[in-house]
């Protein structure tokens, strides 16, 4: 995460470092996105960059967090509201974030984001994805409908809605799929984790 310095920074300042930093992001995958290429757009030296942030990593964790951090408070707030139904809840987050108006850069942006949450194969997340939506709202499940044996159940299960549902948001944000075809998908994902396939 960014240093002190980059919280006491003035607000327009911080703006101009954080667009720039999401321009690039979402530019290329991680892996090829340049620290020279943001300093330039932000209008900074490269090394006020590394007084902020001690890596290219917590540069794109921090936009990660910033993004999650939204997508957990509204989580919470569906979750509460359908009193803990855990397979509703997925369907309403997911239709929450698939609705999110967002410009080209932040599309772009999301979908790498997604890509690495989904992955991590660039290890710029130093937590498993979804692990803080979990943490958060795992003790709001309303669990007597569920068949849970062991004390991890309700978290592998939740993992799974994480990955469902972001491998689905990401194939509607990269048009692989119509959004209708990938929310339905995503239902019916939720459908059968819910009832079951065997007969």
């Amino acid at each position: 995460m960014p240093t002190e310095s980059f919280y006491k920074l003035d607000s327009t300042k911080r703006k101009k470092i954080v667009d720039a930093m999401k321009k690039e992001f979402s530019r290329v995958p991680f892996h090829e996105a340049s620290v020279n290429r943001i300093v330039e757009e932000a209008k900074i030296s490269k090394g006020s960059f590394w007084v902020y942030f001690k890596s290219k990593e917590e540069a794109i964790e921090y936009l990660i967090e910033t993004h999650l951090e939204k997508e957990r408070k509204k989580s919470k707030q569906i979750f509460l509201k359908n009193k803990g139904d855990l397979f509703q809840s997925y369907i309403e987050i997911y239709d929450y974030l698939a609705k999110c108006k967002i410009n080209k850069t932040e599309k772009d942006l999301m979908a790498n984001i997604f890509k690495n949450l989904i992955t991590n194969e660039e290890k710029c997340l130093h937590k498993e994805p979804g692990d803080n939506l979990i943490e958060e709202t795992k003790h709001i499940v309303n669990t007597q409908n569920l068949d849970l044996i062991e004390d991890d159940d309700l978290i592998n299960l939740m993992k799974i809605l994480n990955y469902a549902m972001r491998v689905n948001l990401l194939d509607a944000i990269t048009k692989k799929v119509t959004p209708e075809r990938a929310r339905a998908r995503f239902v019916r994902e939720v459908q059968i984790l819910k009832k079951g396939i065997s007969k």
